[in-house]
């Protein structure tokens, strides 16, 4: 049950009247304000003293002056009627408020007499509704012209809105694609992995997600399309998607064209002849291609990338100066390369040329180098630089030989007189014999320069290497004195095309300086046969082509060559025997007769094995022998 307040029905009208959140006024059929409630003061700023018997109009804004007394005269019109209106008004301030009224025409009743204005300030709503309309206009502004395409999707994945952007690239009408399914832009073979995508981000939840796919417009050209795409949410339920696009296709066609670029001097390094590598300023090895690899003795780039540089130079000052010069443009090596070490320990010479790369934000100073092995080359070189080097001293010899013969020719003549005019047992007979004797010797080493020069005539001819090497065994065992000589003949005797005597000349001077070399008790090796070489087999015997050769090799037991002696060899006069035994042209007639019927000879020596000389002369096959015949 209710309890009625204290005091008569005007106070409790008045009390209602002053208290009210509206402002209340009345006003007569002219517009001029007979009542104001004391809560319109917080409206205007007005106390109600100062605006009663004043003309409600000219609290208006001029703009709005017109609008609001059609209103009033509506009102007037419509007894009873609440008529609604919005108008700025004037504050005490100096400033306009936005003013929302309801009039109604209660002149008609005594009790009023007037017409009731009920009003309040929609100012601040009015600025909220403005800024979000200004805000609404500014995000239609933004997603009509945005250059992206943007649209929304019912959760079943049909479009309920796009804007212009994607109506232009897709090529589709508006009122086509409202409605449509989205994976039906989506090209059919990419359309199944885009359909389990975005189902995946639907079950799962996951707010935000980005693909790439193509797309097909409406007159079926391929476009690649970028997408990120949000859920949208209410109550912990999916009602839609939200999208953002972009048209791709000029970045992945950029892209396919730098992998193909990519792919295209990846091949080149892969497949290059010389060695591609990048390495740490500290011997890192960070990539290498294929034939860095292979150059080393490794099987792939991947047992390569185990490795540091500072393993692969047999001297690491080489390296050491090629990192201190890093600051050139270009690094290289001198021309003579410098010596690496392979997998198995064997030395290569390489030619380097090297840049220093700058590094990435706190990165390591890295190299890029280009490897060439120079091995085979600078065989080559040598051999040339040797066979010139021999033809030069061949000329000397010649000329040296002809004025010596002279000069011998009258020694051995008076040595002939002298022995003439002098009676055995005489004295000055015996010096005449031992001066005709050291003129032959003379005559011999001249004929060695002859030979070695070959200034005499050749007539090479077809010879059985194991017949020739038989018909002079005898002698070849007295040459070697007390030390045991073996010959073994391997296999079918090969035949060869030298000049008769040649052949029998390389082995007696093997043999002899394998016997000098040998100490007593020990034993010479010497073994002839055929020996086929292939292109891997050939590099061992610098100029040789592959294909079958005659192959006699001589070994002794002796303590080998010393290393420093090894490139000498070869050389005219260069010998390690004492003046009275060896006069150094043994091995250079060797050599020498070897290249003039097309072959070579090497030798391989070790302290604790001895030496082993290979002489490799080409074989003359059947058709040839008979073609001679």
């Amino acid at each position: 049950m209710s309890t009625r307040p204290s005091g008569t029905d005007a106070d409790i009208f008045q009390a209602l009247v002053e208290h009210s959140s509206d402002g209340i006024a009345l006003l007569d059929p002219g517009g001029v304000i007979r009542f104001t409630s004391r809560s319109a003061e917080r409206i205007l700023g007005y106390a109600p003293e100062e605006r009663i018997d004043r003309s409600a109009f000219e609290f208006v804004h001029s703009d709005d002056l017109s609008r609001t007394a059609e209103a009033f005269s509506r009102c007037l019109a419509l007894p009873g009627t609440p008529v609604t209106s919005e108008f700025r008004a004037r504050h005490k301030d100096g400033s306009w408020r936005d003013i929302e009224a309801i009039a109604v025409n209660r002149l008609h009743e005594p009790a009023v007499g007037g017409i009731v204005v009920n009003y309040r300030d929609v100012t601040v709503r009015r600025r909220a509704e403005a800024a979000l309309r200004a805000s609404e206009e500014r995000l239609r502004h933004l997603f009509e012209s945005a250059p992206d395409l943007i649209y929304n999707c019912s959760p079943a994945g049909r479009f309920t809105y796009v804007n212009p952007t994607a109506v232009r690239v897709m090529k589709y009408a508006v009122e086509e694609l409202i409605g449509r399914h989205f994976l039906t832009l989506i090209r059919p073979d990419y359309q199944h992995r885009a359909g389990e995508f975005y189902a995946r981000q639907l079950s799962e939840r996951t707010p935000n997600t980005y693909l790439e796919f193509p797309a097909l417009t409406r007159d079926g050209v391929t476009i690649w399309v970028g997408q990120h795409v949000q859920l949208v949410a209410q109550d912990g339920t999916v009602v839609g998607v939200q999208a953002i696009a972009r048209d791709i296709s000029r970045q992945k066609e950029a892209e396919e064209r730098l992998r193909q670029s990519e792919a295209h001097y990846r091949s080149l390094i892969e497949r290059a002849a010389y060695g591609i590598y990048q390495a740490t300023a500290d011997g890192r090895i960070l990539d290498a291609n294929p034939a860095f690899a292979e150059m080393l003795g490794y099987d792939s780039v991947a047992d390569v990338l185990a490795l540091n540089m500072k393993d692969v130079y047999q001297k690491p000052e080489e390296r050491a100066e090629l990192v201190r010069r890093h600051r050139e443009p270009f690094v290289e090596t001198p021309p003579s390369g410098v010596t690496w070490r392979k997998k198995d320990g064997t030395l290569l010479t390489v030619r380097i040329k090297a840049r220093s790369v700058d590094p990435d934000v706190d990165g390591p100073t890295c190299f890029e180098g280009v490897v060439e092995d120079i091995t085979e080359r600078r065989a080559l070189e040598e051999q040339l630089r040797q066979s010139q080097k021999m033809e030069a001293v061949g000329r000397l010899a010649r000329g040296i030989a002809h004025d010596f013969n002279n000069v011998l020719a009258a020694i051995i003549g008076c040595s002939d007189l002298m022995q003439i005019r002098t009676k055995p047992g005489d004295p000055f007979r015996e010096d005449a014999e031992e001066i005709g004797k050291a003129a032959e010797r003379g005559a011999e080493l001249t004929r060695q320069l002859l030979a070695f020069s070959r200034q005499q005539a050749v007539v090479p001819q077809v010879l059985d290497v194991h017949a020739v090497l038989r018909a002079f065994e005898s002698m070849l065992q007295r040459l070697s004195g007390d030390i045991v000589l073996t010959l073994r003949m391997l296999g079918p005797s090969p035949m060869v095309r030298v000049e008769p005597g040649q052949l029998e000349q390389v082995v007696m001077n093997l043999i002899v300086n394998a016997r000098d070399a040998t100490p007593e008790g020990g034993a010479i090796d010497v073994e002839a046969g055929t020996i086929t070489l292939g292109p891997h087999e050939a590099s061992r015997f610098a100029g040789l082509p592959p294909g079958r050769y005659a192959r006699i090799a001589v070994h002794d037991m002796g303590s080998g060559i010393a290393p420093e002696a090894q490139r000498h060899v070869f050389e005219p006069f260069f010998t390690t025997k004492d003046p009275d035994k060896g006069t150094g042209l043994g091995l250079s007639i060797v050599y020498g007769i070897t290249k003039e019927a097309g072959g070579t000879v090497t030798f391989t020596s070790d302290p604790t094995q001895g030496t082993t000389f290979e002489v490799l002369v080409p074989i003359v096959e059947q058709t040839d022998t008979q073609s001679d015949g």
